[in-house]
């Protein structure tokens, strides 16, 4: 079973992209290979729906941060070994020979880069050995006995000591006779182990990469629990939860449950609703990945996917305006939660895309309908404060708003959220403070 999401969301919360400023993905993006990188984009694209699989990841990737240990790999040299265990299967030691011997003679008499190709290919496979080697061997020494890496050091182990691996040191340049023994050597009887340890190395570069991460901002790590295993009847709980890529981020408390499924956000522009909502979408998506978020504590029942709508924008080429996009998206997740899915929606601003008058029948409708979903937790945020007023007496509902404080004529947000709805109606008291108003009562003369 797959985690379901689908581009809107990925959008909304900033996720991927290795060119985005400010994406998720940049910021655990430490990667030293091509490999790394292509398995990290991998796990953002796939997070896992499984609680042991999830734990068992995060615990290497703590494991790997806490010990410190480097992986000192030469990403380029690393890329041309991959593309090597690509090129064909020699049948046996003699066909090798034959080959290098046929292309040092192409080298002497045509000038053909084969030769010297061949060379470097075989350099890099030993440098990634070598690199194995010093990875490993600072694993031994800081790692002792039963450790969440235990597995991957040990088949790293198995695959570097091979008998003809482990004495493989020629000195490049080689030559011929020692370049048919590396190729037979590579390409056909530890082909697919050197394939295995790559693949190995691209993970553990993943781990270090996000484990630094995790460390250098001080990270924790989410725990999972499977849905029916009796641990636990909260959906989601975070302690202090923060935005990852934001400096000094305002921290806040939430709890999801099966009996309180529903969070009702209100508060006025800027106060930080949308942040937060994003806060919440972004290390939800970050743990199912086993990866670490920035809060105190995170506990959290394994769900089936995560809908958003934040920034929904109009599509031209469909001929859609901003509010039937809007009910578009409304549509669609009203079809994967009523499918019996548990899944996390975080909607920001439902219907500001129409008149008031509709924006409030259709936000209070929408959400009572929502909230009889008790397999899927929701995050609902609106100016409009009067649908909270309606929805007074809705067991599974909390409401919940973002502060403004007033100092004086100017509006000062704690971004820090508390119990209730807001009272708080500061649009006119912002246009003012800017000399909008001011700047439009003056109209410039007619000369003509």
């Amino acid at each position: 079973m797959a985690f379901i999401t689908d581009k809107q969301t990925l959008a909304d919360l900033n996720l991927m992209g290795k060119y985005k400023i400010g994406s998720m993905f940049n910021l655990f993006n430490r990667v030293k290979t091509r490999g790394g990188e292509l398995l990290l984009e991998e796990m953002f694209r796939a997070p896992l729906v499984d609680a042991m699989a999830i734990n068992q990841r995060s615990a290497r990737i703590e494991y790997l941060g806490r010990l410190g240990v480097k992986l000192e790999i030469n990403g380029e040299l690393t890329e041309m070994a991959s593309e090597y265990l690509t090129q064909p299967r020699p049948a046996n030691p003699l066909s090798s020979l034959f080959n290098c011997y046929k292309e040092k003679t192409q080298e002497v008499l045509y000038r053909s880069q084969k030769y010297a190709i061949q060379q470097r290919h075989i350099f890099a496979v030993q440098e990634v050995l070598l690199a194995a080697s010093n990875l490993l061997g600072q694993l031994e020494k800081q790692g002792q006995g039963e450790h969440p890496c235990k597995a991957i050091q040990d088949r790293v182990s198995a695959i570097i000591n091979a008998p003809g691996l482990k004495q493989l040191k020629p000195k490049y340049p080689y030559t011929v006779q020692q370049m048919a023994q590396c190729q037979f050597l590579m390409l056909n009887r530890y082909r697919r182990e050197l394939e295995e340890l790559l693949r190995l190395l691209y993970e553990l570069d993943v781990y270090l990469s996000v484990g630094q991460v995790a460390v250098d901002k001080g990270l924790v790590y989410a725990q999972a629990v499977d849905v029916g295993s009796g641990q636990t009847n909260d959906w989601i709980e975070v302690v202090n939860l923060k935005h990852p890529a934001l400096a000094d981020a305002v921290g806040n408390t939430i709890t999801l449950s099966r009996q309180e499924n529903v969070v009702f956000l209100t508060g006025a522009n800027m106060a930080g609703k949308s942040t937060w909502m994003k806060t919440l979408g972004i290390s939800f998506y970050l743990a199912h990945m086993g990866f670490p978020v920035a809060a105190e504590r995170m506990r959290f029942a394994v769900m089936e996917g995560l809908f958003t709508s934040i920034n929904v924008p109009d599509d031209i080429s469909q001929g859609w305006s901003h509010f039937y996009a809007e009910v578009m998206r409304v549509k669609l997740v009203a079809k994967e939660v009523s499918s019996g899915k548990r899944l996390f929606v975080l909607f920001d601003e439902l219907f500001k895309g129409t008149n008031v008058k509709d924006a409030y029948d259709a936000t209070l409708a929408v959400t009572q309908k929502l909230a009889k979903y008790h397999t899927c937790a929701f995050v609902i945020s609106t100016h409009i404060i009067e649908v909270g007023d309606a929805l007074h007496g809705t067991a599974n509902i909390q409401f919940r708003y973002m502060p403004t404080v007033m100092e004086g004529a100017v509006p000062r947000y704690t971004y820090r959220m508390a119990s209730g709805i807001t009272t708080d109606r500061q649009g006119m008291i912002i246009i003012e403070n800017e000399g909008i108003l001011e700047m439009l009562g003056r109209p410039v003369s007619d000369h003509s």
